[in-house]
């Protein structure tokens, strides 16, 4: 234990020697926080409210008393437990109340979808919640053509989640769409290539995973200096230009990080204000020049560092000498085998925040810390030295602008949480790697220029199709990556732990969380997504708790909706279901060869299939002429209802 907490805990036992006995200091509580698994029900349907009580510094205060209410009880009645029951149709208010402090949520009751058919003008949604709801969506008989599309979704919070069920039509003069939209029929060939595409990110997902662990382990020894470090203008510990530094690179094969690295002689090749640059001396000869790493480092400086703190908080600065360092080492070469379709570009590495001395207080060893904030980046190598992989010098630099970027986000966010005493844990995978590809969006925006909610085309990101460098640096990796989302959303979803491993959800989890912020984020960019880093909660509930008091329920039927109809410009659809800083169809068609690539199932039809919790699948219906009443059902595979109470059916007319 570090002196500093030995002197605080020496304080407070002489404190409670002086009084009577032993007090405990009482919590307040600061906020309420009421968490629904679902905003819509029926008429006589159910659903259990929680409450969550913080204190000042977002700490769960346990076992605190809470006193339920309903502001509108012929809709709506709430039990002293929390347990809500529909009672009348309408918008009720529910509210919690504890010390004082009261929380709400908004919720909705509907008729009975199947005894009362559902009658929507274009533009209009409706959400269908549980078992008894999803099995048996009736639409309205209709005087005309209509257009109507059916997602299908798992809003389960528990990770992972995968329910199976099956999609049918009981027709009422329905024709199926154009044969053309039969390309984006489930095509298992699509998630073949993923797969193949995949492995190369096998490596951070070992290495995040040994950082959970590192996390969990180190955390209650790690000193407490998050105070800000005045200006070190002389020290002979600062690297300057044309020394040579000795650092231990890990070794991103290896289970244990730790111990498995290799030590390596760099030259220090460039220093500004905020950042080392060093080369390692067994880099290829025929790599960066003098030019290129001034132009590193002045990009870094004025675009890079500036911007990922701006929007995701300080960085830590464990040996105190004001700046990061950027090491470019053939040992991260060689973490991409030879003849694989992507490579690692570079990684950090959150085993370097912890110091010698504090392993030391656990008894576990750990030589290989750095014991500073450390960036690791492939070196060119155009001859394919390193495993007969060509490297050439354009590559690495585009490559690697992006990275250190989404690196520099995982920096920051490890850091704050290891440093921070009320933090219980490291984030979960997912909103970590969401924050770090939102970190390489904002990067790109700030050096084209774009404001935080511009709505951003193709053209936009990449004038004229031609791959600039500002497109493959900071927005292709983005987009090609919720493209594979979008080409089986059945399969992968934003709020999956495989987002250490796999492209998709990352590129979802990257879709959400950009969701989130344009319509739960409060219209404060960098505020929103620093209070997300800062925590102190970890996946959804940290997400949610700063989500301007938003459900999962209303974060998940908003995004996925919005994902098709955004762009189709549906007279009287809500805005919540459109996207305010990207153009989706258009931006997804552009890195799609022109085609919108999300994956759609036209009606009538038959379809078993799944959805991973956080996701779902969509269905079209088209109907070319005036139309009796047509049923939708979720069911199970078996035809009964499905087993899960986060099956959700949204609706929407477009046509």
């Amino acid at each position: 234990m570090p002196v500093k907490r030995l002197m605080l805990l020496a304080a407070a036992f002489a404190l409670a020697a002086c009084n009577d006995g032993p007090t405990t200091p009482v919590a307040t509580a600061a906020v309420v926080a009421i968490t629904t698994p679902q905003t819509v029900l029926v008429v006589g349907g159910t659903v259990t409210l929680t409450a969550t009580v913080y204190d000042g510094a977002g700490k769960k205060i346990p076992n605190a008393q809470v006193t339920w209410r309903s502001l509108s009880p012929t809709v709506a009645s709430v039990s002293g437990s929390g347990l809500v029951t529909g009672v009348g149709t309408g918008q009720v208010t529910i509210e919690a109340e504890s010390s004082g402090k009261v929380g709400s949520v908004a919720l909705t009751v509907d008729p009975d979808p199947c005894t009362n058919p559902i009658a929507l003008n274009v533009g209009q949604v409706r959400i269908l919640s549980g078992p008894a709801a999803v099995a048996c969506v009736t639409l309205a008989a209709t005087t005309g053509p209509s257009d109507y599309l059916f997602v299908t979704a798992n809003a389960e919070q528990a990770q992972d989640n995968t329910a199976f069920y099956s999609v049918a039509l009981q027709l009422g003069n329905v024709n199926a769409m154009a044969s053309a939209m039969g390309a984006l029929a489930f095509d298992p060939r699509a998630f073949l290539e993923l797969q193949a595409i995949e492995q190369v990110d096998r490596a951070e997902e070992r290495l995040r995973a040994q950082e959970r662990s590192l996390f969990r382990r180190v955390h209650p020894a790690v000193g407490d200096d998050r105070q800000p470090q005045a200006a070190l203008s002389v020290s002979a510990a600062i690297a300057a230009e044309g020394d040579t530094v000795t650092l231990r690179v890990p070794d991103l094969n290896s289970s244990n990080l730790c111990t498995s690295y290799k030590d390596i002689r760099g030259a220090v090749k460039k220093v500004t204000a905020h950042v080392t640059i060093v080369q390692d001396v067994a880099s290829p000869t025929t790599g960066f020049t003098a030019t290129d790493f001034t132009e590193i480092g002045q990009e870094f400086e004025s675009l890079i560092y500036p911007t990922t703190r701006n929007y995701f908080g300080n960085e830590t600065d464990r040996n105190a000498d004001g700046r990061v360092t950027i090491l470019y080492t053939p040992e991260v070469n060689k973490a991409t085998a030879q003849g694989a379709a992507g490579f690692v570009a570079g990684f950090f590495w959150a085993g370097d925040l912890v110091k010698k001395t504090e392993w030391e207080q656990l008894d576990i060893p750990c030589p290989q810390t750095n014991e500073q904030e450390v960036f690791y980046m492939l070196v060119p190598d155009p001859a394919g030295t390193i495993n007969g992989n060509q490297r050439s010098v354009s590559l690495v630099r585009q490559n690697t602008r992006g990275t250190i970027a989404h690196e520099f986000q995982h920096m920051i966010n490890q850091g704050q949480r290891l440093l921070n005493p009320v933090v219980d844990s490291a984030e979960t995978v997912w909103l970590n790697e969401g924050l770090s590809h939102f970190a390489e969006e904002v990067t790109g925006r700030a050096k084209r220029g774009f404001s935080d909610f511009q709505k951003l085309t193709f053209e936009d990101v990449n004038p004229g199709g031609q791959s600039g460098d500002d497109y493959n640096a900071f927005f292709r990796q983005n987009l090609a990556r919720y493209r594979a989302w979008m080409q089986r959303p059945d399969t992968s979803s934003p709020t999956s732990n495989s987002a250490a491993g796999q492209l998709a959800p990352r590129g979802a989890a990257w879709m959400l969380l950009r969701y989130a912020a344009d319509f739960h984020g409060g219209g404060n960019l960098k505020a929103f997504l620093r209070s997300v880093v800062a925590g102190p909660d970890v996946g959804l509930r940290n997400l949610l708790q700063h989500a301007n008091g938003a459900q999962f329920d209303d974060l998940l039927s908003g995004w996925l909706v919005s994902q098709f109809t955004d762009g189709l410009n549906v007279p009287g659809l809500p805005a919540r279901f459109t996207m305010a800083s990207w153009a989706v169809r258009d931006a997804m068609a552009g890195v799609n060869n022109n085609v919108f690539p999300l994956l759609v199932t036209p009606l009538p039809a038959q379809v078993d299939t799944k959805s991973i919790s956080g996701s779902g699948n969509y269905f079209r219906l088209i109907r070319t002429a005036a139309s009796g009443e047509t049923t939708f059902r979720m069911v199970a595979p078996g035809g009964s209802q499905v087993g899960f109470a986060g099956a959700r059916v949204y609706v929407v007319r477009i046509g």
